[in-house]
């Protein structure tokens, strides 16, 4: 009941956003999008930027102006990240007890990052990795790092960063993209031999995203060993 209860509200609230995203400013609409996103780990992570680029391309806006959606989305992201980071900072045993769950965060989890993370640049780095690549969950980021009691303005720095990375991603696509790619799908839709061959080249990239994102772990796993031995 509880789950089905908390599904119509975030159904709610995208619909809300919808309607919001008719009725305001492109740029307060990104605002107030990107801040209850991350907020409200069950909106999808694309739902803002992409919906704001349907926008801006039917607004016919031009870069300096995509730019500007892009800087203010990932401010506001970045704030409440912040918040996140606190609530997680001051009220460790309630989020990850009570909410945990919905976000992917348990005890093991919480020891396992601390353990990684210390605060080095390698560590900097890898924070704006998690936060540019999109099938990574960002408040599972926030949460870690508020918890483990990262330095926060090396946190918010990072977060930005990445954050501007992983919102031009998703702004360039559906603002580049989506004619062109709606243009093949109409050619190949009805074709059973195309369709199967986009599905198993989907799952191969899926595949190699995932192995490099194994590959590129293991390689800053060997950096911060040979780091530890050499201030021993």
């Amino acid at each position: 009941m509880l789950g089905s209860s908390s599904v119509s509200i975030v159904d709610q609230i995208i619909s809300w956003l919808e309607y919001l995203s008719k009725t305001i400013n492109l740029e307060f609409f990104v605002i107030i999008g990107s801040f209850l996103e991350e907020i409200i780990a069950p909106i999808p992570s694309p739902f803002v930027m992409t919906t704001a680029a349907a926008l801006a391309k039917a607004q016919n806006f031009v870069f300096l102006q995509l730019v500007t959606v892009v800087l203010v989305s990932s401010v506001a992201k970045t704030l409440s990240s912040c918040v996140i980071y606190l609530a997680a900072d001051k009220l460790e045993d309630l989020v990850i007890g009570k909410f945990g769950k919905y976000i992917g965060v348990s005890h093991k989890l919480i020891e396992q990052i601390g353990a990684f993370l210390t605060g080095t640049w390698i560590d900097n780095f890898l924070l704006i990795i998690a936060r540019a690549l999109p099938f990574i969950p960002t408040s599972l980021v926030s949460v870690g790092a508020g918890v483990i009691k990262y330095d926060i303005k090396a946190f918010a720095l990072m977060t930005f960063f990445g954050v501007i990375i992983r919102n031009s991603f998703y702004l360039g696509v559906g603002y580049f993209g989506w004619t062109q790619l709606d243009n093949i799908w109409q050619q190949i839709k009805g074709n059973p031999i195309f369709i199967g061959l986009l599905g198993i080249a989907l799952i191969f990239v899926v595949w190699l995203l995932f192995k490099l994102k194994d590959y590129l772990f293991d390689k800053f796993i060997n950096l911060k060993e040979q780091s530890k031995k050499e201030t021993k």
